[in-house]
């Protein structure tokens, strides 16, 4: 279940659990900053309060399980009080654990973003600008060559057929 517990959150960028909180993958998109191009930043919260997951989790989660809806609610239910009860520290793949510590929860995530985003120093990269140009400049040198020689193959062409 906890996989499709995962693949839920990864899908939607949410996961309500019951009486302890939610889970958010919050997003901030890359912008432009003196010249560098800032890296993307996505990190997922943890709100602490009482949640209940939405219906279209329940039914996410009975389609994926294929139980009915009303199941589905129990056992996911299930799952969070003897997890948490037993091991105290429930395991959400590569997304990070949430513990309990007394009557509090914690949230240590696995996933940092900066892993695979670096910022971009955009005045440190070749000048394409001028590179195309040069390209350009260049092809335009040559035309007449082409022209000499289709002049030439025409009149061979001309001097044969007579």
């Amino acid at each position: 279940m906890i996989h499709h517990i995962v693949t839920y959150f990864i899908r939607f960028g949410q996961l309500d659990i019951p009486s302890i909180g939610n889970l958010k993958l919050s997003k901030k998109e890359a912008e432009w900053e003196e010249g560098i191009l800032m890296a993307p930043k996505e990190m997922i919260h943890f709100e602490k309060g009482d949640s209940t997951p939405t219906k279209h989790f329940y039914q996410y989660l009975a389609n994926a399980l294929d139980i009915s809806v009303e199941q589905a609610a129990i056992q996911y239910e299930q799952i969070w009080k003897t997890q948490l009860e037993q091991d105290r520290i429930l395991a959400l793949g590569n997304l990070g654990v949430l513990s309990k510590e007394g009557d509090s929860f914690q949230w240590k995530s696995h996933f940092d973003s900066t892993q695979y985003f670096n910022n971009i120093d955009l005045s440190s990269l070749p000048n394409s600008v001028s590179y195309e140009e040069e390209e350009a400049i260049q092809r335009k040198d040559k035309w007449y060559i082409w022209a000499i020689v289709l002049t030439v193959v025409a009149i061979i062409a001309i001097l044969c057929k007579q």
